[in-house]
């Protein structure tokens, strides 16, 4: 028979004004799977709870059994919670060893002494030298690819002993057979007690390794799926059908002409790139290796220039001093998070002042500036409410901020929009408005380009027809 481990019944909690009810329940070595549906807070409201960010507002709370109150509980959780996500720390001084020790429990000179011995043992050693970060302590946390981070939170489980192990949408960000390894390690901790929730929108990810697939429909507990049911019906409980990947063939789509060309762009760890893309084009570029995506965005967004090759914008060569001079007019750059550093967006200035300061040098010197912030206020109006636009950004809701960020490409329309991870870090709900976003720039003439993980899933998800008609596949690089 199987241990508890935590058990909430009757769980009511408040985010963002909205009310949930969640039956959470797992055991000791437990794998258990969480399946969002389309509420665009859902999947984080669950999180935050792990997070601590949230806690019930009533509930009937169990923790090994034995009945715990409101902060009796937030304080086992704190302490024996371990969450993977997209969300990493921005810092750029942070190290691996202020990863495993500072960032983590808090703990009085004598353990925290105990710890630091801990991780020159021989046993450590083997699990780091397994994961591939041996003896790497003051490596800073922002040069880890995604899987390095990835394994380096799996060694922190390991390493503190936490009881409770979660990892958010990881096949959004992993490829196969890395996931597949990663899970290895998953399942040895599972063998030592540790037991999992796993969030997910792939299905058969999910029936691989879980014991049960708790589904989220209506901001509650609406289902769970046991092993002897694991097929379709997720899709049908959902109210979803499944989509055939290859029902629609981008190479139909009638191809403007060429906005971007790159012979031979080589940077210091990738195969030299070769493509082109075309206006009103969607092209992806599969970051497989976890070091595409970082490599361009320093090249774009920082100060490292590719090392050789050509890389051209409506058929003429741009170096690299040249190419800064234009991001921002010709060419978009759209991150993951836009309201953080190095995004589009200032947080706390209003929206029309967003715009303004980004249209009004556009439209030149000659034109009275009231009558500028006039017409962007008037044409921005049959997006969003005028009150809005005259609020801090700080104030919005997050998927609206994110369409906020689009809005601003679109109305600004550069030549090339390069997308960096779109999907990452955004609830499911989020993923069809930002393809829906995405076609809308498109039909301007842009050149799109995302860079980004698998997104096979999100395809076959997608209702959008157009996404897929001007998607176009740019070759997979392998390092």
């Amino acid at each position: 028979m199987k241990e508890d481990l935590l058990r909430i019944q009757n769980g009511i909690f408040q985010s963002d004004g909205n009310e949930y009810h969640f039956d959470i329940e797992i055991s000791k070595g437990e794998c258990i799977g969480i399946y969002v549906d389309e509420h665009i807070t859902s999947g984080t409201a669950y999180l935050d709870i792990f997070k601590g960010y949230s806690q019930p507002r009533s509930a009937k709370a169990f923790v090994y059994g034995n009945r715990v109150g409101m902060l009796e509980l937030q304080r086992w959780i704190s302490q024996n919670t371990m969450v993977i996500d997209k969300n990493r720390f921005d810092s750029k001084e942070l190290t691996i060893r202020d990863f495993l020790l500072s960032l983590s429990k808090s703990i009085h000179g004598k353990q925290h002494y105990a710890m630091k011995q801990k991780l020159c043992t021989a046993e450590s050693q083997a699990l780091l030298s397994r994961i591939g970060l041996a003896a790497q302590w003051e490596r800073k946390l922002v040069s880890l690819s995604l899987l390095e981070y990835a394994c380096l939170s799996l060694f922190r489980v390991w390493f503190w002993k936490s009881e409770l192990f979660i990892l958010d949408r990881l096949t959004e960000l992993l490829r196969p057979k890395d996931l597949e390894a990663l899970m290895s390690f998953v399942q040895e901790l599972q063998r030592y007690g540790t037991a999992v929730f796993i969030f997910d929108m792939d299905e058969a990810f999910l029936y691989r390794y879980t014991n049960r697939i708790d589904v989220i429909k209506n901001r509650k507990t609406f289902y769970r799926l046991y092993p002897d049911a694991y097929d379709a019906r997720l899709y049908e409980i959902m109210g979803w059908k499944r989509r055939n990947r290859n029902m629609e063939s981008s190479s139909q789509y009638e191809h403007r002409e060429i906005v971007v060309t790159a012979r031979n762009l080589k940077f210091s760890s990738l195969k030299p790139l070769n493509f082109e893309i075309h206006g009103g084009e969607i092209a992806f570029l599969r970051d497989e290796n976890y070091h595409i995506v970082s490599q361009i965005k320093n090249c774009f967004l920082g100060e490292n220039a590719w090392r050789s090759g050509s890389f051209s914008l409506d058929g003429q060569d741009l170096e690299y001093h040249r190419l800064k001079k234009v991001i921002g007019t010709k060419i978009g750059i759209q991150i993951e998070r836009p309201d953080r550093s190095g995004g589009v967006l200032f947080d706390q200035l209003t929206a029309l002042d967003n715009l303004c300061i980004s249209l009004c040098p556009k439209a030149g010197q000659h034109m009275i500036h009231t009558r500028i912030v006039n017409s962007i206020l008037q044409e921005a109006c049959h997006w969003f409410p005028k009150e809005a636009l005259l609020r801090p950004l700080s104030t919005w809701s997050l998927p609206e901020r994110l369409r906020f960020s689009y809005y601003k490409w679109y109305i600004l329309n550069p030549r090339l929009l390069i997308c960096f991870l779109p999907f990452a870090g955004q609830e499911s709900a989020h993923h069809e408005m930002i393809i829906d976003l995405l076609v809308t720039c498109a039909r301007r003439g842009m050149a799109i380009w995302v860079i980004s993980s698998e997104i096979d899933m999100i395809c076959e998800k997608t209702q959008n027809k157009e996404f897929l008609y001007r998607l176009h596949d740019l070759l997979d690089l392998e390092t």
